[in-house]
């Protein structure tokens, strides 16, 4: 007797599966769980995380430069505030381009290797040449300090264009001995010229070396990454807008499917 209860409940059973309208519900409820899964995903959060890694990128360099640009010319000097600065900029240079890497593995939309490796190495770059010049600087500092008392013993009329120089030099403008004149270069004592010769041949090297490194090139790229990660969140909120009328939809042809296939069963 069991036996042809439980039979006569798998044949209605399957009677039931076999109507179109079973399937249509069943459809309809996979169609809403996705519909779910995807309001749920938190790409808008993350992409805007992203940007304001990248926007603190931005500040934080603007500040180091900032820094970089008073040891160039010896006022306010704060080595330790740029080594601070710089380090920053490393961290967040590497561990952005480790995260591109997790997403990138996990599926995620993410910015190209290559995009972001760009920024990675200019930022490495840029952080290893402010390091140097911030350590060399301030040594060509302290040797154009210790050259003072030498200057300060030449003739007025030798000491004010060489002091002229000198500025120049201190601001971190490049210049030569040739504008002194031979006069005023023949007038020099050869200890204090060949000081004052290596100490401007330092400056123009330290010059080059700030050009290398003093370029908009990593905020360039920052900036680059930053719109990638906007014009993903308005593709996401875009989707987004559209969820709220697909459920409505989705919801309305389930409620009719059910009800339908309640009727047909009754009958």
């Amino acid at each position: 007797m069991l036996e042809l209860k439980n039979k006569s409940i798998a044949d209605t059973f399957n009677a039931r599966i076999r109507s179109p309208w079973a399937w249509v519900v069943l459809a309809v409820a996979i169609g809403l769980t996705i519909l779910f899964y995807f309001s749920q995903k938190p790409q808008i959060i993350m992409y805007s995380r992203y940007i304001k890694t990248l926007s603190d990128y931005q500040l934080q360099e603007s500040y180091a430069m900032r820094g970089m640009e008073r040891i160039r010319i010896g006022f306010g000097i704060d080595t330790v505030f740029v080594q601070a600065q710089t380090m920053t900029l490393r961290e967040i240079a590497v561990s952005f381009s480790r995260e591109m890497d997790e997403i990138r593995g996990l599926g995620i939309k993410a910015p190209t290797h290559t995009a972001v490796e760009r920024f990675e190495r200019e930022v490495l770059a840029k952080v290893s040449g402010m390091r140097r010049y911030a350590a060399t600087r301030n040594t060509w500092l302290e040797k154009l300090h210790g050259l003072d008392p030498q200057v300060s013993n030449l003739p007025v009329s030798i000491q004010l264009p060489l002091r002229s120089v000198l500025d120049s030099a201190h601001a971190g403008y490049l210049v030569g001995m040739a504008g002194l004149g031979d006069s005023v270069i023949s007038s020099i004592p050869d200890s204090t010229k060949n000081s004052i010769f290596a100490l401007l041949q330092e400056n123009e090297e330290l010059t080059f070396a700030w050009n290398r490194f003093n370029n908009e090139m990593a905020m360039m790229y920052s900036e680059d990454l930053i719109q990638f990660f906007q014009q993903q969140n308005i593709d996401e909120m875009a989707l987004k807008s559209k969820i709220p009328m697909a459920f409505y939809f989705l919801t309305l042809v389930l409620m009719l499917s059910t009800f339908f296939f309640i009727f047909r069963a009754k009958q």
